[in-house]
């Protein structure tokens, strides 16, 4: 089958190669075989070495515009049906590939992100898209893109909940007058309370990390001990000889030129 494609399908699978960096897909898009790309990079050096030369290109258009998590460029959003996603990263192959069942695909991301900003709460968030807290802050942590949205909705979701509040104190009695511009989902005071709580440090640099332990710091009998014998070591060598001191410089000088 190799022999019957022509120099243009092999410069489309070249340039959609140049793209995507995913041989499988680009061979779909140029309507080539995944077989004759294989059989052609064994007879055809000058051929192996475009392909690979593609997919470099490829891997580092993508490193430079993945700013929206595993969002792929714009026309690569489905193919026959199936949803892609731009997979890969911490140096490993990065290109546009299908979104397997399970992954964080763009879908899910902005699912998360959604009810994200209509909660404030990550965990309610999580139990919308069906997955777990270790996924979603691993996923956090190789996306960065991901990340700063995430953080983004947080300060979103935050002001919300705090007009929120305000706008239920001021209103015991009452309707408000107006509905706010960013809706948030019914609940408690007292959980609106607790997740202004967890997020204050994110939001407002206020308090500690939450999930870390906060530590008492040292009492000054508790340091004591340690610094009586910082200060009577300072002391026992300033009142060392200098016969001794220049003993001890001149062995540590024959140490050093030793090693």
């Amino acid at each position: 089958m190799w022999t019957k494609i022509t120099a243009a399908r092999r410069e489309a699978f070249l340039r959609v190669l140049g793209e995507c960096g995913n041989q499988t897909l680009a061979a779909e898009r140029a309507r080539v075989s995944r077989s004759w790309v294989c059989k052609w990079r064994g007879l055809d050096p000058d051929f192996d070495v475009a392909v690979k030369a593609a997919c470099a290109a490829a891997r580092e258009k993508l490193r430079e515009e993945r700013r929206e998590g595993t969002v792929p460029p714009r026309g690569w959003g489905h193919l026959d049906g199936v949803e892609l996603a731009v997979r890969g990263s911490n140096g490993r192959r990065v290109q546009i590939a299908r979104a397997r069942l399970g992954d964080w695909s763009p879908a899910v991301e902005r699912r998360f992100l959604d009810a994200l900003g209509a909660t404030c709460n990550v965990k309610a968030a999580l139990a919308e898209v069906g997955k777990s807290k270790g996924s979603a802050y691993t996923h956090r942590k190789r996306w960065p893109a991901f990340a700063k949205r995430w953080d983004a909705v947080i300060v979103q979701a935050y002001g919300a909940l705090e007009i929120a509040l305000l706008q239920n104190a001021e209103n015991l009695f009452s309707t408000p007058d107006y509905a706010p511009d960013t809706a948030i989902r019914g609940m408690r005071v007292e959980d609106a309370m607790q997740l202004l709580h967890m997020h204050k440090h994110k939001v407002h640099g206020i308090g500690g990390v939450p999930g870390q332990r906060w530590q008492r710091p040292p009492t000054l009998e508790e340091v004591a001990p340690g610094i009586i014998r910082k200060v009577q070591a300072i002391i026992a060598a300033r009142d060392v000889a200098p016969e001794e001191r220049a003993r001890r410089e001149a062995e540590w000088a024959a140490r050093r030129g030793g090693g």
